[in-house]
């Protein structure tokens, strides 16, 4: 598979409709966090035994690193694993009293290197589905298990759920479309929720022991699984990011690391790794890319 080529007026175009809609989120965001509140305040209230797809959750291994102050966040996307997956946690700053028994550690520490920290804590069991979240998130639409369920049918390897306009996002890319169950892409950003398969989760991980944020990591995930697995958005389900991007580390430094992972492997930018190889909508049985 080869990726397409961007022009520079594309590009552009794109570049000014992304800070277009930044620009627009900004200046309604009481009316966005007013939204967020409420859709947080019923995700709270919902049980994971009204989740249909819990029963078929597969052996799931859950690697977050958290803050003691999004302890709500962090039990909400808990609770949607079941009791039986394997949740391992990281403590930032203090340990949270109610996360304690699956918290592992705590200390300060890059994103990626804690989360390798969790990973070779113990074994983990074969067969498992891999979760990597971060703590300011949660589902304003599906579930866990949902968006895993769709990965299944859709054959994808790596995937997340798509996002919501109530929430803060990076990309216009991974913000959730409608009448689409699912895309086929060449991307999937590393956070805020992403989910491996057993087979892809050990092309991916540990992370790589770089000392940085991992911007830029998905064109590798992109070389990994060129020819041998299939990586997608579930618009489907949604996820509300409540913190924005890069606001407790410089950018500048992240930004010149991730130019520097994309050259090495030949991408231009994050534009070309943006695409879509084929879309799964709400009216088809099963995806196209499963019909041929």
């Amino acid at each position: 598979m080869t990726l397409p080529k961007r022009s520079k007026f594309g590009n552009f175009l794109r570049q000014i409709l992304r800070k277009f809609f930044i620009t627009l989120s900004v200046i309604v965001e009481p009316l966005r966090a007013l939204l967020r509140r409420n859709a947080l305040r019923h995700a709270s209230f919902a049980s994971p035994a009204d989740d249909p797809f819990l029963s078929q959750l597969p052996a799931t291994l859950l690697l977050m690193v958290y803050r003691a102050k999004n302890v709500e966040l962090v039990q909400l996307l808990v609770r949607q694993v079941g009791a039986d997956a394997d949740v391992r946690l990281w403590a930032l700053d203090e340990i949270a009293p109610e996360l304690a028994d699956k918290t592992i550690g705590s200390g300060p520490g890059t994103r990626f290197a804690n989360i390798n920290r969790l990973y070779h804590a113990k074994p983990i069991k074969e067969g498992s589905w891999v979760v990597l979240a971060d703590d300011d998130t949660f589902f304003i639409k599906g579930s866990l298990a949902e968006t895993i369920d769709i990965m299944k049918r859709a054959a994808f390897s790596l995937a997340q759920p798509s996002h919501s306009v109530f929430g803060w996002w990076t990309s216009i890319f991974n913000v959730s479309r409608p009448l689409l169950i699912a895309r086929d892409t060449n991307y999937v950003e590393q956070g805020p929720l992403l989910i491996a398969d057993w087979m892809f989760s050990k092309e991916i991980l540990p992370f790589p022991d770089d000392n940085d944020m991992g911007w830029g990591i998905e064109a590798e995930w992109y070389q990994a699984k060129v020819g041998r697995f299939r990586s997608g958005v579930i618009d489907a389900c949604r996820v509300v990011h409540c913190s924005r991007n890069a606001r407790t580390y410089l950018a500048a430094p992240e930004m010149q690391r991730m130019e520097e992972r994309l050259s090495k492997l030949g991408i231009a930018n994050f534009w070309q790794l943006q695409t879509v190889n084929g879309y799964w909508w709400k009216w088809q049985r099963s995806p196209s890319w499963r019909e041929l």
